[in-house]
């Protein structure tokens, strides 16, 4: 007879995530191999024990990444028996992995301290959990022709310029709290006079007025939301609602936030996609984080173009995405935490560093009606503003710690100068005021 083998367990969340994964698809807690497994629960499921069960798992890719830069002896601190002398310059041999970890050695973060420094360059290689056969999907998924992008790896002639992001002093700005009482808010957008957040916790989009206070709460979008991760507005009003569970689907809502029709876009698409975007042409833009792209779908689902975000060995998995008006298409990643900026056709142009985050809480976008890109720092507690492609471009602001404020995620852009970005962790909505 054979042997029964136990479900696995997550000991955060108690769902029941792939065998073999190694971080929780529900709640991103570790599941790293090395986890020893504890006797079954008295449901006969096998429950994980983590190898440091205090340690947060939205941090357990440091540990990873440090396992990893152990290991190639190349993202070691100075000083380390086999690290490579810094300032090593760029040869023809050189991937564009490590580029971007020359870039990480010189980068300075906001706060100046050499710990996170640190963190940021044992991070760099850092990997999640998502199914890597994914990365293989077809550019059409619905056997249409389709502009594909270029999907060979970039050459090291490509006229790529990594900049490495701001080394200054960082400003510190002030933020009040608009709304509170969420969950795990992770979207946010702002149209018609209103503010629209998606609580992937509680599977809502709440409706709240420009002082936050709520007008509707929204369960259902042709089915009981399941995570909702992102919300978008288009020109005319339509609210998108990006649900990455239970093999996601894009919804349109309408401006009260009643629940319209669901987008033919495939459910291979949005399933555990954590960004969305809706461009000045009502093109319906995705991060699609397991398949390592962003792509752009029409209003009857066919997909347009495919950009791949995996170079050289380098997997970037996508968290956000947003289409400028000149044509270009910023994303941000997570694993080797980053903005990249694409051109219309799929040509990378700029790459700047980040510090680490993972996905489920990655770094997302907002431009502002200038084109000025802001992007959150999830684990640093503050927004980057990015309106050029050069170092003097970049400015940042920490918003000041010791307070409420735990990590910051969704963002989007209000009135000139203000900002609203939601924390994935306190449930509250904030708005910033940054200065021109």
């Amino acid at each position: 007879m054979s042997q029964e083998v136990p479900v696995v367990v997550c000991p955060n969340c108690r769902s029941s995530p792939r065998r073999g994964a190694r971080f929780c698809d529900q709640c991103g807690w570790s599941l790293a191999p090395g986890d020893a497994v504890a006797n079954s629960d008295t449901d006969g499921r096998a429950l994980l024990t983590p190898r440091d069960p205090g340690e947060e798992h939205g941090h357990d890719e440091n540990r990873l990444g440090a396992e990893e830069a152990g290991e190639a002896g190349r993202e070691l601190p100075e000083g380390a028996d086999h690290a490579e002398p810094y300032g090593k310059p760029d040869g023809p041999g050189r991937s564009l992995r490590e580029k971007v970890g020359g870039s990480f050695r010189t980068l300075v973060l906001w706060s100046g301290s050499p710990l996170l420094l640190l963190v940021v360059l044992a991070a760099a290689i850092a990997r999640d959990n998502f199914r890597r056969e994914d990365s293989q999907a077809p550019a059409s998924l619905q056997n249409e022709s389709v502009e594909a992008a270029p999907e060979v790896a970039p050459s090291l002639t490509l006229p790529l310029e990594i900049i490495t992001p701001f080394t200054g002093q960082a400003k510190t700005t002030d933020f009040e709290i608009v709304s509170g009482g969420f969950v795990r808010p992770r979207g946010v957008t702002t149209s018609n006079g209103n503010i629209y957040v998606v609580d992937s916790d509680q599977g809502a989009l709440f409706v709240l007025d420009s002082q936050g206070e709520q007008i509707a709460e929204v369960l259902h979008a042709g089915r009981r939301f399941v995570e909702p991760v992102d919300v978008a507005a288009d020109a005319a009003g339509n609210i998108y609602v990006l649900d990455a569970g239970d093999g996601g689907q894009v919804s349109v809502h309408r401006p009260d936030g009643a629940f319209a029709e669901v987008l033919p876009v495939p459910a291979s698409a949005a399933d555990r996609s954590r960004g969305l975007d809706v461009d000045g042409e009502g093109r319906i833009w995705l991060a699609m984080t397991p398949a390592l792209a962003v792509a752009a779908f029409d209003s009857a689902g066919r997909e347009l173009l495919r950009i791949p975000t995996a170079f050289e060995g380098a997997d970037l998995q996508p968290v956000d995405v947003a289409s400028h008006p000149d044509g270009s298409v910023f994303v941000s990643t997570a694993e080797m935490t980053s903005v990249l900026r694409f051109s219309g056709t799929g040509e990378l142009l700029n790459l700047w560093p980040l510090v680490v985050a993972n996905s489920m809480d990655g770094p997302h976008l907002a431009l502002d009606g200038e084109g000025t890109l802001y992007v959150t720092q999830p684990e640093q507690g503050g927004v980057m503003r990015i309106s050029g492609d050069d170092a003097e471009d970049l400015e940042a602001w920490i918003l000041p710690g010791g307070g409420p404020l735990k990590k910051l995620v969704g963002i989007t852009a209000g009135e000139p100068g203000s900002l609203l970005v939601v924390d994935s962790e306190n449930g509250s909505v904030y708005r910033l005021q940054i200065s021109p």
